[in-house]
C-alpha cells in the first residue's frame, strides 16, 4: 500500500513539474445536430420534426493553457436549425419545413484541466456564445395535397389554396418563404458545456478536438412576430376567425457541436525550464582568520 501511494505521489510530482503554458492558434472545422424545441410546431399535427445534421465550415481559434486550467475563443460561421416533415391529412409526408439559421458565432470558454501532461491535455469546457445573425428564414417545400390546419392558423389567401370540410388543399411549394429575415433577432446567446481533447504533436503543431450542448437563452423571433402569433389578425383560419401564421409556443434553439482542427503553438514554457534557467547565486565565504 505504501509502494502504491508512493507512485501517486512520484507520477503526480512528475506531472506538475513538466506542465507546461502552451499559446497557440489555429482552424477548424466540423458539425452539429440542431434541435429546435418549437411547442407551437410540437401542437400543429402538420409538422414533425427530423434527425439532422449541419455543417459548419470553418472557423479560427486561440486558445492559452496554464497548468490546471486555460481557455480558448473560437469565432466561426454557425449555422443551426431543425427541419419537420409535412403530414398531409392522412398522416403521409408530403414535404418539409426548413427552420435555418446562419450565425456569426464567437464563443469564449474556459477549459479546466483532468490531467497536465505536458503533450496532451484532456479538459471540461465552459462557454458563452455571442451570435450575430446573418441570414434566417423559415421555408415550406411540398408537393399539392390536403393539409389539417389547427383551428387558429391561418389559410393563405393565395391561389390553390381552398378549404374543405376535413382540411385545406394546398398547392405544390418550392421553398416557400414562410418567415423571413426580418422577423427573427439580430443577436442570440448560447450556454455551453463540454470537453475537449489537445494532442501536441511536437514543439510546433496540436491537434484538437471539441464537443458541446449548447443551448439558446432567448426565442429566436423578434417580439415583434411573437406578438402576432399571440394575437391573430391576418387571414382567417378555417372557422373564419383571423388567425396566426402558426400557432404559438415558446422557442428555444439547442445544438450539438463537434469540432476538429489544428493549431501552431506560438509559445511553450515548461515549469521545469522556470525553475532551472535562473542563475545560482554563488556562494560568498568568508575568509580565514590567522590565529594568534
Amino acid at each position: 500500500m505504501r509502494s502504491f501511494a508512493f507512485c501517486v505521489l512520484l507520477l503526480a510530482s512528475y506531472q506538475n513539474l513538466y506542465s507546461q503554458n502552451i499559446e497557440s492558434f489555429g482552424v477548424f472545422g466540423g458539425f452539429n445536430i440542431p434541435i429546435t424545441i418549437d411547442k407551437g410546431l410540437d401542437k400543429d399535427s402538420r409538422y414533425q420534426s427530423i434527425f439532422l445534421i449541419r455543417g459548419t465550415p470553418v472557423g479560427f481559434h486561440y486558445g492559452y493553457d496554464r497548468p490546471g486550467f486555460g481557455y480558448v475563443i473560437s469565432p466561426s460561421y454557425l449555422s443551426i436549425g431543425q427541419k419537420y416533415t409535412i403530414k398531409n391529412s392522412t398522416g403521409g409526408d408530403v414535404g418539409t419545413r426548413d427552420i435555418s439559421m446562419n450565425y456569426f458565432s464567437l464563443p469564449v470558454a474556459l477549459k479546466f484541466h483532468i490531467n497536465d501532461l505536458s503533450f496532451f491535455r484532456f479538459s471540461m469546457v465552459a462557454a458563452v456564445d455571442f451570435c450575430f445573425l446573418l441570414d434566417g428564414k423559415e421555408t415550406e417545400t411540398n408537393v399539392a395535397a390536403k393539409l389539417r390546419y389547427p383551428s387558429g392558423v391561418s389559410v393563405p389567401t393565395d391561389p390553390g389554396y381552398t378549404i374543405a370540410y376535413d382540411g385545406v388543399f394546398v398547392p405544390a411549394l418550392n421553398n416557400k418563404v414562410q418567415v423571413s429575415k426580418d422577423k427573427f433577432n439580430v443577436f442570440q446567446l448560447f450556454g455551453g458545456i463540454g470537453v475537449r481533447a489537445d494532442l501536441d504533436l511536437n514543439e510546433n503543431w496540436s491537434l484538437m478536438a471539441d464537443g458541446r450542448a449548447n443551448f439558446a437563452l432567448f426565442d429566436s423571433r423578434n417580439s415583434a412576430y411573437v406578438d402576432q402569433l399571440k394575437n391573430p389578425s391576418g387571414p382567417n383560419d378555417i372557422n373564419g376567425n383571423p388567425g396566426a401564421p402558426d400557432l404559438y409556443g415558446q422557442r428555444r434553439d439547442v445544438f450539438l457541436s463537434a469540432t476538429f482542427g489544428i493549431s501552431r503553438i506560438i509559445t511553450t514554457k515548461s515549469k521545469f525550464k522556470e525553475r532551472h534557467s535562473k542563475p545560482i547565486p554563488k556562494m560568498k565565504i568568508a575568509p580565514a582568520t590567522k590565529k594568534k
